[in-house]
């Protein structure tokens, strides 16, 4: 690559008030919802090591780097020690280590600075084939030892391994999964909140602390409709504050990227678009493999429905939950699975392209589904939820929508999005575990280990 399309990259080298100008920070200044996430504040610290920033497409990665890159310029460090390269065009381990020696020689040329520190910020790194052995041999040459290094990207395919293919080489460093905005997070960066209350509050709070807290949280209960329509992409969410409804152009946006990905990785989109055309039958239902296949022209396994259903998940689109045996402790693949859409924006997406419409407690589901995530341990298969949340069905098909493990205890939730409740709607989850959690419409109770709160509650607990 041109080294003079790097040099563009990196305006500040030359002025170091330009990034103030930068698209993306220009876009954040003037946003209606400026959302920091909370791993901002470890990334701030700058410490050395080599930190693998994880998520879909378009939910602001490249915002988070420039946001670091302006905060190092503002504190006074030397601009020609920050290096960021976007690699959609970089096509291999060996071109992103040439195009790394040629920022080095450019540095050197500037002379060493005082605490001979570098800041290096690979964008979309997940689209370098073999990326990890160029990050390899820049640690073992020297080159990343005094270095703050942060690279992104948008599938697990190739970022899976990233721990395990750089042993002893990450020194400070993580990985960090962005997820889209919670409830919580919404309300408290809209109104400049702290919400007091816990998740953990729930399991000691008698019917009466219950009550007082669905009391104390329903001020933000109008919040909940722009959030339902937005779902948690920051980029979305002020498309919706701004003109009241999520436009044309961000759909296409996201539609695009969809089956881009898709495409890149050389899978047919006229059967990622049959696919398509499934999912607001299967959001939320349990369904198998072959069923799916089935259904679907120019599909002759269901490995290969399985392939495509996994790509979407590695993409951090499409979650697959499992089925989990809470008396062995472990999950069974070969059972039927669920899926749901990582955010509202791909149900909304789904919904343009095939015309079909995603019920209101579907859409519910979904956003129960997105803010259990934040229980799962391991995002190393993506969205593939290995680690959860689960659910669990008997023999006679009775189910419960979601197991999450906290503390090594299981918990079941069931969603009943519904205005009337009665014991028929908790009575499996009672019979079976002992307790729960029933999140509703509108009714709050305690029935000795069953807990019933409003869905605006329950997720501003998370």
């Amino acid at each position: 690559m041109d080294f003079s399309f790097i040099q563009r990259q990196n305006p500040w080298w030359k002025d170091k008030n330009s990034i103030h100008f930068d698209m993306h920070i220009k876009s954040f200044v003037k946003s209606s919802f400026k959302h920091v996430p909370a791993f901002m504040e470890k990334l701030e610290k700058f410490k050395e090591g080599i930190y693998v920033l994880r998520g879909p497409r378009q939910i602001g990665k490249t915002t988070i780097l420039k946001l670091l890159i302006k905060k190092l310029i503002d504190s006074g460090k030397n601009p020609i020690n920050i290096f960021y390269a976007s690699l959609d065009m970089v096509k291999d381990a060996e071109g992103l280590l040439r195009l790394a020696l040629d920022y080095f020689d450019f540095a050197e040329s500037f002379g060493k600075t005082a605490d001979n520190k570098t800041y290096i910020f690979f964008d979309e790194i997940s689209s370098v084939k073999s990326w990890q052995f160029a990050i390899k041999h820049l640690y073992d040459t020297g080159l990343l030892k005094n270095a703050f290094v942060v690279l992104t990207g948008s599938s697990s395919y190739d970022l899976k391994n990233s721990i395990e293919r750089l042993p002893g080489r990450r020194q400070a460093g993580f990985d960090i999964i962005y997820l889209p905005v919670t409830f919580r997070e919404f309300v408290e960066q809209r109104h400049k909140v702290n919400i007091q209350y816990q998740f953990k509050d729930l399991f000691s709070a008698s019917e009466k602390d219950l009550r007082k807290i669905v009391l104390q949280l329903s001020m933000y209960k109008n919040e909940f409709t722009a959030y339902l329509n937005s779902g948690g992409f920051p980029k979305v969410i002020n498309d919706y504050l701004e003109n009241g409804l999520i436009t044309i152009e961000t759909l296409k946006t996201y539609s695009d990227y969809l089956y881009g990905d898709i495409e890149r990785f050389k899978r047919s989109r006229f059967i990622m678009n049959q696919l398509l055309f499934e999912i607001p039958k299967l959001i939320g239902q349990r369904f198998s493999w072959n069923s799916l296949a089935n259904s679907i022209e120019g599909i002759n396994s269901k490995n290969t429905i399985e392939d495509y259903i996994q790509l979407l998940g590695m993409n951090f689109l499409i979650g697959t939950l499992f089925f989990y045996d809470f008396s062995k402790n472990s999950i069974k693949p070969k059972k039927q699975k669920k899926i749901y859409p990582v955010d509202a924006i791909i149900t909304r997406v789904i919904e343009h392209i095939t015309g079909h419409q995603i019920q209101v407690p579907t859409q519910i589901e979904q956003i129960v589904f997105t803010h259990l995530l934040k229980f799962s341990k391991d995002f190393s298969s993506g969205l593939v939820l290995y680690s959860g949340p689960y659910f669990w069905y008997s023999q006679k098909g009775k189910e419960i929508d979601f197991l999450i493990k906290q503390n090594g205890k299981v918990i079941p939730i069931e969603i009943k999005y519904q205005t009337k409740i009665s014991p028929s709607d908790f009575f499996t989850m009672k019979k079976v575990f002992g307790k729960g959690i029933l999140v509703t419409k509108n009714t709050t109770f305690r029935a000795e280990n069953i807990i019933a709160i409003p869905i605006e509650t329950f997720l501003l607990l998370i």
